[in-house]
């Protein structure tokens, strides 16, 4: 039998992601295309500031480039690694005290809104 005052399934449901959920490709490859971008500007940067042709170096350009989306991946997959980190803790949380989180009361808009008088 379910306890209706320590119910906190509403809750934990609020935490968990839609099952057709997926994510936009700029949402997904922000981090490796900013700092791929990012390391292919440096060198030139570089070029510029010493006067040089900007495709001067070209082999510095691709491996810079490379390594900012290497570093963008991996910056991605600790970031998600926090998250769900995060999100156990909060789960194991509101597991272990439920008295924290009441279920809310449900309200209409009549109750929400102050009533409006036009002034004409």
């Amino acid at each position: 039998m379910i306890d209706q005052e320590n119910d906190v399934s509403w809750a934990l449901k609020i935490l968990e992601r839609e099952p057709d959920y997926e994510q936009n490709l700029i949402g997904k490859y922000f981090h490796s295309m900013y700092l791929g971008l990012m390391g292919f500007c440096v060198p030139v940067l570089k070029n510029a500031v010493f006067k040089r042709p900007v495709w001067a170096g070209f082999q510095q350009h691709i491996m810079f480039g490379a390594g900012g989306m290497a570093l963008g991946a991996y910056l991605r997959h600790r970031e998600d690694g926090i998250v769900a980190k995060r999100d156990a803790i909060t789960r194991d949380y509101i597991m272990r005290h439920p008295e924290d989180f009441p279920p809310p009361d449900r309200k209409k808009y009549a109750d929400v809104f102050i009533p409006w008088i036009p002034m004409r």
